[in-house]
């Protein structure tokens, strides 16, 4: 396949490139020190010059709870600047369109009450309210937009060599490593999702197959693989690096967020390979180095 990826130098990017290499699809990037999403005189060109048989959108800014860009950038870039690269793809032919978005667009759920793919929007913050904006978005585009098919990845927490959000095992092992004790809000027991970066980009490669194969329309997929409680989290990077977990007051941070991925697994006929326990391993390697 001929493959156009807007933000592929960045964390996922890179991996996606690689993996669909190994594939044999050829793949152009847009630089984005180049084009600039938000505005479509920067790439329109280039896009229609392509052929391309499928546009990846990974260009994003990227947002959490404890830190986040202003709302006006983050709407322009991930809801309107995503909107106007599938315009633009629509308007150059192609007619099959992946965008990255977050499991974070449905905000917390109970323990056990996973979200599913059709669960309703809830965002907490900034970031997850953008990329749920971008998703309704291109739900409206669609009715103007004949023979268009878009899939939208809602990628759970992504580990991997080059992330620098501060996601817990990250976070985990470094406390450990640096001689401290792992806090742990509350009791432990909400739970989140982990993926590694390969799975993440495999995942999102069965996505454009899917696309391919699909009629018109809009399907939302997780990228998920391992659902664990904080306190499990918490006690198995302590297992390994011989440290110690204490107990501290809940925080708004203490809240659950899962999602039954089963079923885009099994449509996708995609299944991650990493587990937690690969995960950690991992993690501490690249921490140590």
């Amino acid at each position: 396949m001929k493959i156009v990826i807007f933000g592929g130098r960045g964390f996922i990017g890179t991996a996606l490139q690689k993996k669909a290499r190994e594939k044999s699809h050829e793949i152009t990037v847009f630089d984005l020190t180049k084009e600039d999403i938000r505005d479509p005189k920067t790439f329109q060109r280039l896009l229609e010059a392509e052929k391309a048989d499928v546009v990846i959108n990974l260009a994003a800014i990227l947002g959490t709870m404890k830190e986040s860009p202003s709302v006006q950038d983050l709407f322009e870039t991930n809801v309107m600047g995503n909107l106007k690269v599938l315009k633009s793809s629509y308007d150059a032919g192609i007619r099959n369109y992946i965008f990255t978005s977050s499991m974070t667009v449905h905000g917390e759920n109970e323990i056990g009450d996973h979200r599913t793919r059709f669960s309703p929007f809830n965002p907490k913050h900034g970031y997850s309210a953008s990329k749920a904006s971008a998703e309704f978005s291109m739900m409206q585009f669609l009715k103007e937009a004949p023979g268009m098919k878009i899939v939208a990845v809602r990628p759970t927490m992504v580990l991997g060599k080059g992330t620098y959000l501060p996601h817990a095992p990250i976070d985990f092992i470094k406390t450990i490593l640096s001689g401290k004790n792992i806090e742990i809000y509350g009791e432990g027991l909400h739970e989140r999702e982990w993926i590694w970066i390969d799975d993440v980009a495999e995942g999102i490669l069965k996505a454009v197959e899917y696309a391919l194969s699909a009629d018109a329309g809009y399907y939302p997929f997780f990228l998920s693989s391992v659902r664990i409680s904080m306190r499990d989290l918490a006690n198995k990077v302590a297992d390994k690096l011989g440290g110690k977990v204490v107990f501290v007051p809940s925080t708004k941070q203490a809240f659950t967020l899962t999602s039954d991925f089963s079923e885009s697994q099994s449509l996708l006929k995609w299944s991650p390979k990493n587990g937690i326990d690969d995960m950690i391993g991992k993690l501490i390697d690249i921490l140590r180095s």
